[in-house]
């Protein structure tokens, strides 16, 4: 395997080659017009004491950043695939060993990966074409740069290589496209430098300045999605997922500091659950990595003539089942449906159909016959095997007449319908939900997350749902130091749903700020009753163009209630129900001119209008 560098690729492409190309495809002569205005008016202005110089015209090469540029350098190593494929149709070039491998060159903007046999007049003609092509289109291949890698070759093969083509010698595993090329399972070693570039991130961060919330947002948007590249192509390992998890759960929770079980308010596996399941949106990063390899099979089925199709993909057995389950096919050629595993006969599989029929079907045939294949001349038959007991020899009689009614029409592509999405068409979202489906549903998830408050705010709540914030109950079952009563009313022992609603001194304050927006009404409060089924049952009276703004007002009001009791614990503060009320308030215009648009369309006798 040849590794080329193609020369400052993008700066020396030929103009007059790349329009004879133009050319030779049939764009017109407006088209061709434009494209030469826009190669002839590039220039280059050099900055000298910050005064431009006078701009130097390019004679050749594409302008860097400008869209069309990728496009037009595609059209331009085309024609170095066409050359390949020209020499090997002319047998200038032995035909690749397996049928999988339909392409020798891969071409990724420069990044390029040939296939060649080591043998002398072979690797000479391909030294030869990289340099005519090189010479015709400005793109040349600098061999001292390039590398070959060796793919089972003899000791004599690879002094071949080094003989002729004057580029260094490379082992597996090689990186190309940002991916580890190998022949054999990926070690630590080999990945180390894909976690060492998500470790590099962490310290610019400042992660200590940062609240939860900002720290949540860097988590999902930045540190999950950075191995996305990884995962969708290659099988990693599990410590590789144990790492990144722990660096994700490290930096939400305690930012740069380390980390025990001690410092995570909630489990990690409850974090990863999506909102609607109790967590906070975070993607498990396994089920992550199933539903993003499941593209590959619906790809395969959709899609059977990719030049990578004939290739054998990994893919773990769940996600492999997972996606038999959620896929149902109307039959046409047959082609790209496995006859014993897919939803192609009544909606079901042959599983579904004939459960005892199972066990006596040669295994080896699961995953390689064809419903076209299985159907000529009824050859599925041949894999049904040993003495069939009295039930399964009844769902057999039954398969034989369903599959007789299932007729092959030729030329006519099968088409697949993906269960879980309406449009029918695979999404790595649609997958990746598949996977939770049969989850604990999480109540407040949508009072909660589609409300108006800061996410700190929201944040905070999901926390007091769950039980997770230091209150002295939970203080005393850990052994450590705590107030012996609640702080803000001294009399009863303190919990979560005390502090949020059923305190005394909490009590006044619900009332006067749910009278303050007009519904004083609703501030009655049960002694059994928690915050969660209080705030839902409340909820539950309004109108739902009202619900959005009452529940960004519940959230505001727990969150000053707990700063204003960390204020009395920590700062040695004293409790003041017209002060708190008062502070209240003044978020409340902070909020609204935030959000001002959306809080002042609420209807609720205008909750922040109020505060205005």
């Amino acid at each position: 395997m040849l590794k080329l560098d193609i020369t400052k690729a993008f700066d020396s492409v030929s103009w007059p080659f790349l329009l004879e190309i133009l050319d030779h495809l049939g764009f017109g002569r407006k088209w061709k017009q434009l494209i030469t205005g826009l190669l002839a008016t590039s220039s280059t202005r050099v900055l000298l004491n910050s005064v431009p110089r006078q701009p130097i015209r390019h004679q050749r090469g594409l302008r860097q950043g400008d869209l069309l540029s990728p496009m037009l350098f595609v059209l331009a190593t085309d024609v170095l695939s066409r050359l390949f494929l020209k020499a090997e149709e002319m047998g200038l070039l032995q035909p690749l060993a397996t049928r999988a491998l339909q392409h020798r060159l891969s071409l990724y903007a420069d990044d390029a990966v040939m296939f060649v046999s080591p043998r002398q007049d072979e690797l000479q003609f391909v030294k030869a074409l990289l340099h005519k092509f090189g010479v015709a289109s400005g793109l040349k291949t600098n061999m001292s740069k390039s590398s070959a890698i060796a793919i089972r070759c003899e000791e004599r093969d690879i002094e071949v290589v080094q003989q002729h083509m004057e580029c260094a010698l490379q082992d597996f595993p090689c990186r190309y496209l940002g991916l580890p090329l190998s022949l054999r399972r990926l070690n630590r070693n080999d990945l180390q430098p894909y976690l060492d570039k998500i470790m590099d991130m962490l310290p610019g961060w400042k992660a200590s300045l940062m609240a939860r919330s900002g720290r949540l947002i860097l988590v999902k948007v930045i540190l999950t999605t950075l191995p996305i590249h990884l995962l969708i192509t290659l099988d990693v390992p599990k410590w590789f997922i144990d790492v990144v998890d722990k660096w994700r759960r490290r930096f939400l929770w305690r930012g740069r500091q380390e980390l025990n079980g001690g410092h995570c308010p909630v489990a990690w596996r409850i974090a990863t659950k999506p909102l609607h399941l109790g967590g906070l949106g975070i993607h498990d990063l396994w089920t992550l990595a199933w539903a993003l390899r499941m593209r590959w099979l619906w790809l395969e089925k959709t899609q059977p003539d990719r030049p990578w199709s004939l290739l054998k993909v990994t893919i773990p057995a769940l996600a492999r089942d997972m996606f038999q389950l959620s896929l149902i096919t109307n039959i046409g050629d047959g082609v790209s449906t496995l006859f014993w595993c897919d939803r192609w006969l009544q909606g079901k599989s042959i599983p579904e159909l004939a459960p005892d029929l199972m066990p006596f079907v040669r295994r080896r045939g699961w995953q390689r016959h064809t419903v076209r294949d299985a159907l000529h001349n009824h050859s599925w038959i041949n894999d049904v095997i040993g003495g069939l007991s009295v039930q399964a020899t009844w769902q057999l009689l039954q398969l034989c007449d369903a599959v007789d009614q299932a007729i092959i029409q030729e030329g006519q592509p099968n088409e697949h319908k993906w269960l879980p999405a309406a449009s029918g068409k695979f999404t790595t979202k649609s997958a990746y939900d598949r996977f939770m489906i049969g989850g604990v549903s999480f109540e407040p998830h949508k009072r909660l997350w589609r409300s108006w408050a800061p996410l700190k705010a929201k944040f905070f709540v999901w926390l007091v749902l769950w039980n997770r914030c230091w209150t002295s109950d939970r203080l005393q079952r850990r052994g450590l130091p705590h107030p012996e009563s609640c702080p803000l009313c001294d009399q009863s022992a303190e919990d979560i749903n005390h502090i949020m609603l059923s305190c005394v001194f909490t009590r006044e304050v619900w009332f006067l700020m749910l009278s303050w927006v007009g519904m004083g009404q609703l501030a009655s409060v049960s002694d059994d009753e928690s915050f969660q089924l209080w705030w839902g049952r409340l909820a539950r009276r309004l109108d739902k163009d009202q619900r959005k703004a009452f529940n960004t007002l519940v959230i505001l009001v727990a969150w000053e209630i707990w700063k204003h009791r960390n204020g009395v614990v920590f700062d040695a503060q004293q409790p003041h129900v017209q002060h708190l009320v008062q502070e209240i308030k003044e978020e409340a215009q902070a909020w609204a001119r935030a959000d001002a648009k959306k809080i002042k369309a609420a209807h609720i006798g205008s909750i922040f209008d109020r505060g205005l």
